[in-house]
């Protein structure tokens, strides 16, 4: 018996419920109160964030709960707040559930997963007192958007009463009420019935690729992956629902670039230069509303970096963001929902599951052979590149090194699965660590030029423009001195990451075979 969650068994189809009421009434004492219907709605993240930690969210006409997935314990609730009102963790007034939804949420926004509406009907237990020993709860449960209707019974005992309890419960048994159910059955149910699975889409690239491939097969599968990535965020970008859609969708525009130029001796020549040309262009019109969506989200930063006095000198500039992100978005939607943008994943996908014989010779190459020499070529880029930057060394260098970086990073993550998971998330996160460093050096780097732009497209003579200016001015001065200490850093993160330990590992995965394909 659980403290958190009654148990709760299903009910065979064949049960009726008044004659299976009016027996227990003549079994034991009780009291029926009348069947109450209500709304249940289940919220997470498109990409599970809340289910990942092990969390539930539900909502009913009584408020919002989150609860610990297994044992049902109660985090946090907060009472009176409607269902359709908050998007985001931030939109919840401040709680300990808005705390807790922020850490695990950031900038995600919530999807009603599941709704179930709920028609319960509860039974007390009395004993020769008329006293409560037990209660019963009969439930049915519809599943919107799905036909299953899902009926249960839930027993919750009372303390100091547990034989009555145990009485009840091999009374259920008589009438073959035996099927146990999890105890967020609704969920799971709901779950199933809109065709869900927990987990099943995550930001995080993973794919298990079969040793025995051969090149071309892992470039297809790879490919076909990336392609479902972009096709799952789409709904989630003409909705507007929240940037991470149109970033997860470029992030696999940038991955499928980045795969073309890394296979470009596996696939035909024509094919490749084709989609480096159609990707490229998607690239272009999906970057200038990632951009403002970033610039948006550095808000709360901002003011974070200005004294109070020249805070709201940046209302107007954050207010002329928002305008020109909904222009942008606008351009994106009708460049997504116009025949090229069709024609090039309908003929990007029909290539993909082919079964041509005119590809180049390579593609027969083993795929882990394949994947060790262009892992280890990337890798030995990144160290040349990064060893020529000096302390007077132009932004621009420690710019290429970071597109670098990503080179190496994006071919790790293909070929993980053909190597060592202990090696592979030693080197990835020793890469990472220097990512991190030179992605907020060149982060930093690109918003002080919008910054720049933006100050130079003043009118002088308002006074709005003249606070404006002001605030533009304390930002531009923070984020370069920001900036200069994350360039300090660099070195000493560069250092770590060509130290003799990660290099001999570089070296123990990939470069022998390297070695063996030259003398072939």
């Amino acid at each position: 018996m659980s403290k958190n969650i009654p148990d709760t068994w299903y009910l065979p189809e064949e049960l009726e419920i008044e004659p299976f009421v009016a027996d227990l009434a003549e079994a034991f004492g009780v009291a029926v109160e009348q069947a109450g219907q209500h709304r249940r709605i289940f919220y997470d993240s498109f990409d599970w964030r809340l289910y990942r930690k092990k969390w539930l969210l539900e909502c009913t006409e009584e408020g919002w709960r989150l609860c610990e997935y297994g044992s049902g314990r109660t985090r946090a609730a907060l009472a009176d707040i409607s269902c359709q009102g908050p998007r985001f963790a931030w939109d919840f007034p401040d709680s300990s559930l808005q705390r807790l939804l922020h850490t695990a949420l950031d900038v995600r926004c919530l999807l009603p997963l599941v709704t179930l509406d709920e028609r319960r009907t509860r039974v007390r237990i009395l004993n020769r007192d008329e006293k409560t020993v037990a209660f019963l709860y009969l439930e049915e449960l519809h599943v919107q958007e799905g036909e299953r209707v899902l009926r249960t019974v839930r027993l919750q005992g009372v303390r100091g009463y547990v034989k009555k309890y145990r009485a009840v419960r091999r009374f259920l048994e008589q009438y073959g009420i035996n099927e146990s159910a999890s105890p967020h059955f609704e969920f799971e149910e709901g779950l199933k019935a809109v065709g869900r699975t927990p987990g099943d889409y995550s930001s995080k690239f993973t794919i298990r690729l079969d040793p025995a491939m051969t090149a071309g097969q892992a470039a297809r599968t790879i490919f076909l992956q990336l392609l479902g990535v972009m096709e799952r965020n789409l709904p989630g970008i003409f909705d507007d629902l929240d940037s991470e859609f149109l970033h997860d969708f470029r992030v696999a525009i940038r991955r499928t670039r980045t795969g073309l130029a890394q296979f470009k001796k596996v696939l035909p020549a024509e094919t490749t230069a084709l989609f480096k040309n159609e990707f490229a262009w998607l690239g272009r019109v999906t970057g200038p509303t990632r951009d403002l969506d970033v610039y948006l989200l550095y808000r709360d930063d901002y003011l974070a970096r200005l004294p109070e006095v020249l805070q709201p000198g940046l209302d107007e500039f954050f207010q002329d963001l928002a305008r020109r992100r909904q222009e942008e978005f606008k351009r994106l939607v009708r460049a997504l929902q116009a025949p090229r943008y069709r024609e090039i994943v309908s003929s990007w996908r029909e290539y993909l599951q082919s079964d041509r014989e005119e590809e180049p010779a390579a593609a027969g190459m083993p795929v882990t052979d394949f994947a060790r020499q262009i892992i280890y070529r990337r890798y030995r880029r990144v160290m040349k590149d990064g060893r020529a930057i000096t302390d007077r060394s132009p932004d621009e260098s420690l710019h290429r090194l970071r597109i670098q970086c990503k080179k190496l990073r994006y071919a790790l993550e293909f070929f993980t699965s053909l190597f060592p998971e202990e090696d592979m998330t030693r080197v990835i996160k020793q890469l990472k660590k220097l990512q991190n460093n030179l992605g907020d050096f060149n982060d930093l780097s690109v918003q002080q030029d919008m910054l720049r732009r933006h100050l130079a497209e003043l009118r002088t003579g308002s006074r709005k423009n003249l606070q404006l200016a002001a605030a533009l001015g304390g930002l531009l001065t923070n984020l370069y001195h920001e900036q200069e200490r994350v360039r300090k850093r660099f070195a000493t993160t560069f250092q770590r990451f060509g130290d003799s330990d990660n290099t001999a590992l570089f070296k123990r995965l990939f470069a022998d075979s390297r070695a063996r394909g030259r003398q072939k």
